[in-house]
């Protein structure tokens, strides 16, 4: 028991620097394990920031409107080649190709210098006319007292008739030649006879030009425009039986979807169907007007016809804003085990604000409506409600300022 009690007196010192070790490593192995701890913390604070947050929304069914759905092609409701009606060096064009032109305008000038010395000329030959006739109006005049009186024969009075009657027909005959001049002069100024847009000069000023000549430039008509189509026979018997043109005595309504595939934003009314159905395709042609005044729609141009029928049916619907698209078409995100699946879908129309699911979602599917964006196949995501998801966002919008 001494030898113990010696042994610690004489190491009493190493023990007491022992003792501050431990206690100095305890100290820094305790304070190195809370960083450890608030580290973790953090990184599992930032994670969970990082994980989108999103709503959601359950697609539903509406009743919709029957459509038939036809290709059509854009028309321009007039469509006119310009060609010269009178021969002439084409001096000037008054346009610049492409250029939207208004009816009336004068869009080329033929050389005039001929048709107007040919109505100067009919002008001359008419007052020369007009004064033949009054002096054959005073001689038949004066005729006809002297024969009353037996002072002339009848045979001159029967010869200063007939002249006066050769005046008065070259009068109308003259007036005639006049018109013919100046109708001719008004078409070396080649007007539009429409509205519309111009093309390319197909003949260039300096050229001579006659009626063979051929066209000039083209108009066609930019608003409004015809879409034509066709509807095989079952669908314009199921028309027909709505009356075809209208329903409830109002025409029907016909949508259209642009070839990139963007529903047009205005709709059209169908206001014209051929008289016969073919025999070789079994289709009837049919017309709808549409209203174009930023010239989206060009002649020419093919585009998908939806005609809206007078018969509803039940269609599953989503909202337009969860619904987002891609070069591969529109997809929106449903929700499993907490993560976004990308689901594709097809669609055939809209209805009140909503897309018309074609395939792809069924009624009772849930889809994500806030917080699409942010979204990628296969990534976690942090359900809200519309309530917690907009204090989540007004509280990060005041973080980031």
């Amino acid at each position: 028991m001494n030898k113990i009690k010696d042994f610690f007196k004489a190491h009493k010192g190493a023990f007491k620097l022992a003792v501050v070790i431990l206690v100095i490593f305890s100290l820094v192995a305790f304070r190195y394990l809370v960083g450890v701890a608030k580290g973790i913390l953090m990184g599992n604070a930032m994670q969970q920031a990082m994980i989108p947050k999103v709503t959601l929304t359950t697609i539903g069914e509406a009743d919709v409107l029957e459509t038939y759905e036809a290709p059509g092609r854009v028309q321009a409701q007039y469509s006119v080649d310009l060609i010269a009606r009178v021969s002439g060096y084409l001096q000037k064009k008054h346009f610049k190709e492409g250029d939207f032109v208004k009816k009336g305008q004068v869009l080329f000038t033929i050389e005039q210098q001929q048709y107007q010395n040919a109505l100067t000329q009919a002008l001359g030959n008419l007052k020369s006319a007009e004064a033949q006739v009054r002096k054959a109006e005073v001689d038949f005049n004066r005729a006809q007292e002297l024969v009353e009186k037996d002072f002339i024969s009848k045979a001159t009075y029967d010869d200063r008739l007939a002249q006066r009657d050769i005046a008065r027909a070259s009068v109308q005959s003259a007036k005639a030649s006049v018109d013919d001049a100046r109708r001719n002069l008004s078409y070396t100024k080649i007007t539009a006879p429409s509205d519309g847009r111009i093309g390319a000069m197909y003949i260039t000023e300096g050229n001579y030009v006659t009626a063979q000549s051929g066209a000039l430039a083209h108009i066609a008509s930019i608003n409004p425009v015809y879409v034509t189509y066709s509807l095989d026979s079952k669908q314009f018997n199921s028309l027909r039986g709505e009356n075809v043109i209208s329903k409830n005595g109002k025409p029907f309504e016909v949508e259209l979807e642009l070839p990139n595939g963007v529903m047009y934003d205005k709709k059209g009314i169908q206001d014209f169907y051929d008289n016969e159905i073919s025999e070789s395709t079994g289709t009837i042609s049919l017309r709808a007007t549409f209203d174009n005044p930023n010239g989206i729609l060009i002649p020419g141009d093919f585009v998908k016809v939806k005609v809206l029928s007078n018969t509803t049916k039940t269609k599953t619907v989503v909202p337009q804003d969860a619904v987002l698209q891609d070069p591969s078409g529109r997809y929106v995100y449903t929700i499993e085990n907490n993560k976004a699946k990308l689901t594709r879908i097809e669609v055939s129309g809209q209805h009140e604000g909503n897309w018309i699911v074609k395939s792809g979602l069924k009624k009772g599917n849930k889809v994500v409506k806030e917080g699409a964006l942010k979204l990628t196949d296969g990534v976690k995501v942090k359900v809200l409600s519309e309530a917690e998801y907009k204090t989540e966002e007004a509280k990060e919008n005041k973080d980031n300022k």
